[in-house]
């Protein structure tokens, strides 16, 4: 399992030490720019889907708080390694419709973004809280509630891979042609924007960590 930044943290021994508002946040959009002599230009569209930013901020936090951020930066070896982040207001996706043609076994999780707005997209989401934490809610319109198994899946059972977010049936067992509605829990999977992280320690054994930088990695 990769290290849940959040979790690693909200271990620390300091009852105080958590994300602290102001959050700065960001979406960006990658487009590919071509001028030709002409002084015409051409835009291309590289994603159909944004890269999320977010800058953190730690404070107060005593030796032991500072020294699991560290612990977290140094595991991922600056910006090498990616880890995991839980976005407090983006965490899960609920209710969200996925539609099965009758003879397809596997199925990727997705979140819908804006729905029903004209600029809605959907993201594959392939870093699933797993079901000891939050147990994923998946029901079929025409065969009922789905059953995540952790082996040989049975009728109106499915496994799930945590890591690519792709719940499958086993063969005779496929989801009948309708719609699963599928409530669950995600992570995002991120690196460190910079590989040098700095702290600030402006009183004995209490550290500050202001705009700690991470973004979003897209986990094709």
């Amino acid at each position: 399992m990769d290290i849940v930044l959040n979790d690693v943290l909200a271990a620390a021994g300091f009852a105080g030490f958590d994300e602290v508002h102001p959050l700065r946040k960001s979406f960006q959009w990658v487009t590919e720019r071509v001028l030709y002599d002409s002084r015409k230009e051409q835009r291309n569209q590289i994603l159909s889907r944004p890269i999320r930013h977010w800058w953190l901020n730690y404070v107060i936090m005593d030796q032991g708080a500072r020294d699991a951020l560290i612990e977290v930066f140094q595991r991922a070896a600056g910006r090498y390694r990616s880890f995991l982040y839980t976005d407090r207001e983006d965490y899960q996706a609920t209710a969200v419709t996925i539609a099965t043609d009758g003879t397809a076994a596997t199925y990727q999780l997705i979140q819908t973004y804006y729905p029903g707005d004209a600029e809605e997209w959907d993201e594959d989401k392939k870093d699933i809280v797993p079901g000891g934490t939050f147990a994923p809610v998946v029901t079929h319109n025409i065969d009922g509630p789905q059953t995540e198994v952790a082996a040989a899946p049975g009728a109106n059972e499915y496994t799930l891979d945590d890591t690519t977010g792709i719940m499958t049936w086993s063969a005779g067992n496929e989801p009948s042609a309708g719609v699963l509605a599928c409530t669950f829990q995600f992570y995002f999977r991120v690196i460190f924007a910079e590989d040098q992280h700095i702290d600030l320690q402006p009183y004995p054994n209490l550290w500050r960590a202001r705009g700690v930088h991470i973004h979003e990695v897209l986990n094709c």
